[in-house]
């Protein structure tokens, strides 16, 4: 009796597993580049050349993004827009204090684009006007980011790929 229960439990997880696998193909960001995440203590330094500890800002410098690539990718009825691609090369500074810049080139005047702020305390995600971008890559030589937003039949995936970082 005992072997009986025993295949019935097996049989009944493995068809769990195969009936969960389909999910895991719906990863919206399957088609998102994504590259090593740092540790914890090390992501506002790695973010903005700021380092926090003891809930105090130690600056180490300005740290500036050049953006490789922005991509947003539309899925369902999202109207008479289609996929777009922006390359456009400027700089982008996530400052310490929740301000969001960006520079035609290194030596530019910054310019405010928006405020930022990290999502929750497990800094895996920033906010971004109002909008969550999960981290897929955060490291000293670059940052991914992405979001998925629905609404009605519109699906858009958003994604960004920063690199060549540089302090001031």
């Amino acid at each position: 009796m005992k072997l009986k229960n025993l295949i019935t439990l097996v049989s009944l997880s493995l068809l769990m597993i195969s009936c969960g696998s389909d999910d895991d193909n719906n990863d919206p960001y399957a088609d998102v580049p994504s590259s090593e995440i740092v540790e914890l203590e090390l992501r506002d330094a790695a973010l903005s050349g700021s380092a926090s500890s003891s809930g105090r800002t130690q600056a180490v410098g300005q740290k500036w993004w050049k953006q490789k690539v922005s991509k947003v990718d539309l899925s369902g009825e999202c109207g008479d827009n289609e996929d777009q691609e922006v390359t456009d090369g400027y700089y982008y500074g996530f400052y310490p204090a929740g301000e969001y810049y960006y520079k035609l080139d290194m030596d530019a005047t910054p310019i405010r684009v928006g405020s930022w702020q990290w999502a929750d305390s497990d800094k895996d995600a920033i906010i971004i006007s109002s909008i969550e971008f999960d981290l897929r890559g955060l490291n000293d030589d670059e940052l991914i980011i992405s979001s998925d937003q629905s609404q009605a039949t519109c699906t858009v995936i958003t994604w960004e790929q920063f690199d060549q970082p540089f302090e001031e």
